[in-house]
């Protein structure tokens, strides 16, 4: 019975062990790797406030927020050609831009125009990114779009990533 006891505590310490995990054994940030872009963001830690969660300042939040205005207009108006444009290098890895034009007037001829958009999250990536929920909705669909903006190295917001989550409205 006592051998049981003891097998049962170890698993469980086992458990909580992995569950919490060593601070030791976490990765430390490289410093000699890795792009010039992720040098210069590695170079600028994030400011923490006390609780330690990263904290935004308000320029950078102000231009994020006036960045995803301009896509969800330029979304709204059907501007494609504007948006791939606009966008981050990174984010034009995804396919040329006439891949992507056919793939949102595709969506928006099945979808709708979206409309509305209401602001319902802001939040700070882990790479100094910033993504921005927007709820937008027509007379079928509810949508929720995922906005995500990096800094670029000439200090403009740019569109890094952008991701649509369609439902029909009941």
């Amino acid at each position: 019975m006592n051998n049981h006891r003891c097998i049962k505590t170890v698993f469980l310490c086992v458990i909580l062990a992995s569950l919490i995990g060593c601070k030791s054994k976490q990765d430390k940030p490289a410093t000699n790797a890795g792009a010039p872009q992720e040098k210069a963001a590695a170079a600028v830690a994030p400011t923490l406030d006390k609780s330690g969660a990263p904290v935004v300042s308000s320029q950078d939040k102000a231009d994020a927020q006036a960045a995803a205005v301009r896509v969800l207009d330029l979304m709204e108006s059907g501007d494609f050609p504007a948006i791939y444009k606009d966008a981050a290098a990174g984010f034009k890895q995804i396919g040329t831009e006439s891949q992507f034009v056919a793939k949102f007037q595709q969506t928006r001829k099945s979808v709708g125009v979206l409309k509305n958009p209401q602001q319902i999250s802001f939040g700070i990536l882990p790479d100094k990114g910033y993504v921005l929920v927007y709820r937008l909705e027509n007379e079928r669909y509810k949508t929720d779009m995922r906005l995500s903006f990096a800094r670029s190295q000439n200090g403009k917001m740019e569109l890094a990533g952008l991701n649509q989550h369609d439902e029909l409205k009941k």
